[in-house]
């Protein structure tokens, strides 16, 4: 701003200048003396209006100025800085600015005796100043909004990392410790089994590969759940879409844990009210699919619990419920128990392990078959988880 500015007030400067300049060697012009001569004679003294010719004056700022693009929105008048009186110039109600003006030139090498000056005016030099810096300004802001866009980018995306990784950090915290009870117990059954005395009683000894069998088969679902989730995220796991009977898969998902239900006295209902449950999809993610929700279902309702699961049709698919009387999620969760790694913090839920990936897995299967999930859910009455999937898949 300070340099067009100083361009600006050298551009007047120079064409004033100039413009006093043509007035003098017009004065010195041989034609021009003869003039003022034939004047003396009939006038007792010249004024300065008998020398500076308005209508020359007029042209030659408008020439000057032009030279320079500054003939836009200007005033100019020739005044007498003692008396303070305008003798041409479209000066109109701005004689105070005039007399201000650092655009003021004496014109005592035309005219004497009086102490007269050519004074510019320009009531838009700002205006036309930002005018010509336009571009510049535009590129200035453009790279400012650049920076700040660039900064909000920055600094979402390292707090979506430090989420991350916090959320990671929690992953392994958890996977190892689900880990450890496992090879802890395994490990403590082996060496039972290790002793002469249990050796030779079979009902121990059957007892204690029972349990290495059952954490053995535990671990192999943790370890299948993560590999589950990382081949979906790599894309390497690829579905096998076939029509399949969806009312036979729950049959088969609930006839698996129909065990589990019993021993921990569970209040079970199973209503496949759907008329039509045709479905395309892979037969081995869905049972995936919703032996995670039920077992969800199961782990976070403590207290005598309820569980059912009811299917009903649309015109388009059918909607698969699963609803308990669990803990329930607080609504500020509910957005983000979808995500990957995601858990709701333990100061809210009752404390049940697990690693933030059922949920996630669920999820992709689900829009991968171009379906739906919602949960509805109240905190301390339980959640309702909402399956839908579409009759037949539009690619």
């Amino acid at each position: 701003m300070d340099l067009k500015k100083e361009q600006f007030d050298s551009g007047v400067r120079l064409a004033m200048k100039s413009v006093v300049n043509q007035l003098q060697e017009q004065k010195n012009d041989s034609l021009f003396q003869k003039h003022l001569e034939r004047l003396r004679c009939s006038k007792p003294y010249l004024e300065i209006t008998d020398i500076i010719q308005p209508a020359l004056l007029d042209s030659l700022m408008r020439e000057e100025l032009g030279c320079m693009n500054l003939d836009d929105d200007y005033f100019y008048a020739v005044f007498n800085a003692s008396s303070g009186q305008f003798v041409m110039g479209n000066y109109q109600h701005l004689k105070k600015f005039f007399i201000r003006s650092p655009y003021r030139f004496s014109l005592s090498a035309i005219y004497k005796p009086g102490n007269y000056y050519l004074s510019c005016y320009f009531p838009r030099k700002t205006a036309l100043l930002l005018h010509k810096m336009e571009f510049g300004l535009l590129l200035s802001v453009f790279f400012l909004l650049s920076i700040i866009m660039g900064f909000v980018y920055v600094s979402v995306t390292l707090m979506r990392q430090k989420k991350l990784s916090e959320m990671k950090n929690d992953f392994v915290s958890n996977m190892t410790h689900e880990l450890k009870t496992p090879i802890a117990t395994t490990s403590l059954a082996a060496e039972m089994l290790l002793k002469k005395e249990i050796l030779h009683d079979k009902t121990r000894v059957e007892k204690y590969v029972e349990i290495i069998l059952d954490e053995n088969h535990r671990l192999e679902n943790m370890v299948e759940k993560v590999l589950q989730v990382s081949l979906l995220e790599r894309g390497a796991d690829k579905f096998k879409y076939k029509k399949i009977d969806l009312h036979k898969i729950l049959d088969a998902v609930i006839e698996s844990m129909e065990l589990r239900i019993k021993n921990e006295k569970i209040q079970f209902e199973y209503h496949p009210d759907a008329s039509y449950s045709l479905v395309m999809a892979d037969k081995i993610h869905l049972m995936n699919v919703f032996f995670n929700l039920i077992d969800n279902a199961i782990k976070y309702s403590p207290e005598n619990p309820k569980i059912s699961v009811r299917t009903s049709n649309t015109k388009w698919g059918i909607h698969i419920l699963i609803k308990d009387n669990g803990i329930g999620i607080s609504h500020e969760h509910q957005q983000h128990i979808f995500k990957n790694f995601y858990r709701v913090p333990k100061g809210d839920v009752h404390e049940v392990r697990g690693f933030g990936l059922g949920l996630y897995y669920v999820y992709n299967v689900i829009k991968n078959h171009k379906g739906d999930i919602s949960v509805t859910s109240v905190r301390g009455k339980g959640s309702e988880f909402d399956v839908y999937l579409p009759f037949k898949i539009k690619k």
